[in-house]
């Protein structure tokens, strides 16, 4: 009976010890961050959960801690109340764009070529693409992407945004209320998968996160691409050792890779190609205004 007793008072402790042990683990990512300062309890949790998923935590407070970042609580109500099929594409078709974007091609004819020989992407399509995206570099956002991302990532709480949301937004009923929670929801987790990415993306390339600008949305460099986009498809072109979606030659290349990969293809019908165009921006009137752009930039 007493060795029974022993036994068991041993695998007692034992359990004890393991559920000590478990309760520890659980708490370590929030527990390496305690020393962190600077940190703005809205991202708090945010840099406990990226801790977790496997960031080193000296990394996350450095991220974090940065006086660059900042909540910005406007971010997610566009994400919800966003319609790209709405926005008005023909600007993109003024004389004036479409002689700035021959210009830009004639300038960068070489390497427009090289990319085009490589993936077969026609150089017309690829600057027309520019033209849209960014103006051909001129804008590549306004704030940084990482705090477009992490202010999305964080703002699943339909209370967080509701006083900046369009007043049309403001009277929902409960069905209503409801659908835009679900999509907060959806839009947040989404957010939070792409701020992970940008942090590979920036650590892996060497590129310092607090000075990658990025859309609205979070989108970076001159194709703008999305930081999983980055990582899938991101292209070392000018084979300087790292993925720089804000030089010319990469953002091309990684742009032509993309497309290749949804199917673009020699002699692919007009169908086809906006087929294609319309896996970079889901919407029908900018896979046709691209289209557009680059049968005017030939035409001259």
């Amino acid at each position: 009976m007493k060795t029974f007793r022993l036994i068991f008072s041993c695998f007692l402790a034992f359990c004890m010890v393991m559920i000590s042990h478990a309760v520890l683990s659980a708490d370590a990512p929030e527990s390496s961050l305690l020393k962190c300062r600077g940190i703005d309890p809205v991202f708090r949790q945010l840099s406990v959960s990226l801790v977790k998923d496997g960031f080193d935590s000296s990394e996350i407070c450095a991220i974090f801690s940065d006086p660059l970042v900042r909540f910005n609580p406007k971010v997610m109500p566009r994400k919800v109340t966003h319609n790209e099929g709405a926005l008005h594409y023909d600007i993109f078709l003024e004389k004036s764009r479409i002689e700035r974007a021959r210009r830009y091609l004639e300038k960068n004819r070489e390497l427009f070529s090289s990319v085009e020989k490589e993936y077969g992407i026609p150089k017309e399509v690829k600057v027309a693409i520019l033209l849209v995206e960014t103006d051909l570099g001129r804008y590549l956002g306004s704030d940084l992407a990482l705090n477009n991302l992490a202010s999305m990532a964080v703002a699943s709480d339909f209370r967080r945004i509701k006083a900046y949301l369009p007043d049309s937004y403001k009277g929902l009923g409960k069905r209503e209320r409801a659908r835009i929670k679900r999509k907060l929801l959806a839009k947040s987790r989404w957010a939070y998968s792409e701020l992970k990415s940008l942090i590979i993306y920036s650590s892996l390339n060497g590129l310092d996160i607090h000075k990658i600008k990025g859309s609205i949305f979070g989108a970076i460099g001159l194709c703008q691409f999305m930081p999983s986009n980055a990582l899938k498809f991101g292209v070392d072109f000018n084979k300087d050792g790292k993925v720089d979606l804000f030089d010319p030659a990469d953002a091309l290349a990684s742009m032509a890779n993309y497309l290749q990969f949804y199917g673009w293809r020699p002699d692919i019908p007009k169908k086809g190609q906006i087929r294609v165009i319309k896996h970079y921006n889901h919407s029908t009137p900018y896979a046709k205004t691209v289209l557009k752009v680059a049968k005017k930039v030939r035409q001259i």
